[in-house]
């Protein structure tokens, strides 16, 4: 029986590989003309691709680079991924209890450690219809790459109801780890009833007067120790069969939010001052679907138990084909499973340390910018010097360490920092550690910073501009550039 039980495992597994190598997976497969050869004489080819830095993405590239292959690992507009956007987390194998934040960043060093190489970058458009496979950056950079990894993850859903995007950041937003502490003594609500919806409670718990869960069913889904662990707060209520239907508010912010109860079906309006979405997520494959087979929920078809998608040379980790397990140590699993399918696929093909030079030898992209530090401001002192009494146009960084924004947006304006050295100075601000600046902008210059990240932009030491929106690096040039020319 079990040597039956390894044939009819066995079996489908060398079909699979024999379907891959004749292209029989999709029929756009056929028309691959996989020639190295070829393919080593082009310029600007990397052996592997990475697309996003979860913990997927990152796991990738540590495994792509001990193999001796140089792993080009794009960041994506989520840097380390949606766990940092999670507090402190206890079922990582070997890590008893570690922030989100600090175990992306503890991967991210070993990966680079190894050789990869990791870009604050994000892949705009690609083109799986012939090999070398053909990539393009949203900063413009155009490459070819002989594998590609996509581990690009998923996005959090929004509730597309009247009012949300209005007060965007004004009140609404999906991270209780950013925003906590501008809600210290106010009520606010969770909507959902998962996981990540009790994450938020445990982050919101500690700052707030009252937080209510509002669950779309009869129950929630969230483990059994999270629910306990959300019913255990004094200031934590949890209701059930309600919806959220519309927010409101004004120039400060969100006032109040118009709720359906689903059992009885009446509509109620309710004050509240904050409004965090926990609602699931959408995976990030619409930039493949046009090359790649998805299925009906959008998300990646593998074949068999490999990362392989339905195109040779293309794998997948992560949530951007996983809709069952959602774990960030299932995801590293598969990261590692992509790049031993993709080291394999070009070890198939004859890769070895001779192409690997010829490829670097005819590559001429550079994909770092040099790197700046930026001036940190805590005390009122410092904030009159840098920027009140700085002549010119100075951009300030209002920043948490622990906030996935602004670590987001910190490659873009060292980014600005660098291109623009001779026309602007920027400087941070971690509002945790400056109560002095942030009540002089609140008292004395009618300025409220009420989330993260936030860009504030001074010229000759008068406010003109700020934006809370996290920025790409196009976008942030974009902004800074209109005050330059003014």
């Amino acid at each position: 029986m079990a040597y039956q039980a390894r044939i009819f495992y066995v079996v489908p597994m060398i079909l699979t590989f024999l379907c891959m190598s004749s292209g029989c997976l999709n029929k756009k497969n056929q028309s691959l003309h996989l020639d190295l050869d070829q393919a080593v004489k082009l310029e600007n080819v990397v052996p592997v691709a990475i697309i996003g830095s979860g913990p997927s993405g990152l796991s990738a590239a540590l495994y792509v680079a001990r193999a001796g292959m140089k792993a080009f690992v794009f960041a994506g507009p989520t840097p380390c991924g949606q766990l940092t956007q999670t507090t402190f987390i206890e079922n990582w194998p070997g890590r008893e209890k570690v922030l989100g934040i600090d175990l992306m960043n503890d991967i991210k060093h070993q990966a680079e450690s190894f050789g990869a190489c990791i870009i604050s970058d994000s892949i705009i458009s690609a083109d799986f219809s012939t090999w070398p496979f053909s990539l393009k950056t949203e900063e413009g950079r155009e490459f070819k790459a002989l594998s590609v990894i996509l581990a690009t993850g998923a996005h959090p859903k929004v509730l597309s109801v009247p009012g949300e995007k209005k007060f965007w950041g004004k009140g609404v937003t999906t991270c209780a780890v950013c925003d906590a502490p501008f809600f210290i003594g106010k009520e606010v609500i969770v909507v959902g009833g998962g996981d990540s919806a009790a994450e938020q409670i445990f982050e919101l718990a500690p700052y707030v007067k009252k937080v209510t869960m509002l669950v779309r069913g009869d129950s929630m889904r969230a483990a059994k120790l999270m629910q306990q662990r959300v019913l255990a707060y004094d200031n934590v209520q949890v209701e059930y069969n309600k919806q959220v239907r519309g927010i409101y508010g004004d120039d400060t912010g969100v006032k109040t939010i118009e709720i359906y109860d689903a059992k009885t079906e009446e509509v109620s309006t309710r004050s509240i001052d904050g409004v965090f979405l926990a609602i699931g997520h959408t995976p990030n494959t619409q930039l493949f679907k046009k090359d790649l087979k998805l299925d009906e929920l959008g998300y990646l078809m593998m074949q068999g138990r490999s990362q392989q998608t339905s195109m040779p040379g293309i794998f997948a980790a992560g949530e951007i084909q996983d809709k069952t397990y959602r774990q960030a140590a299932v995801a590293a699993g598969e990261g590692i499973k992509a790049a031993l399918d993709a080291t394999s696929f070009l070890y198939e093909l004859g890769y070895n340390a001779k192409i690997g030079q010829a490829l670097e030898d005819n590559f001429f992209e550079t994909f770092s910018d040099e790197h700046i530090e930026l001036q940190e401001i805590n005390r009122l002192t410092e904030f009159n010097k840098y920027v009140i009494d700085q002549p010119g146009l100075v951009v300030v960084d209002f920043y948490s360490k622990i906030c996935p924004g602004c670590i987001r947006m910190l490659p873009s304006l060292e980014s600005l920092a660098h291109h623009l050295k001779n026309k602007i100075n920027i400087v941070k601000c971690n509002v945790n550690n400056s109560i002095e600046i942030l009540k002089e902008l609140q008292w004395n210059r009618g300025l409220q910073v009420k989330s993260v990240p936030a860009i504030f932009i001074f010229k000759d030491g008068k406010f003109i501009a700020r934006t809370n929106e996290i920025l790409s690096k196009k976008e942030l040039f974009t902004f800074v550039n209109q005050y330059l020319q003014d």
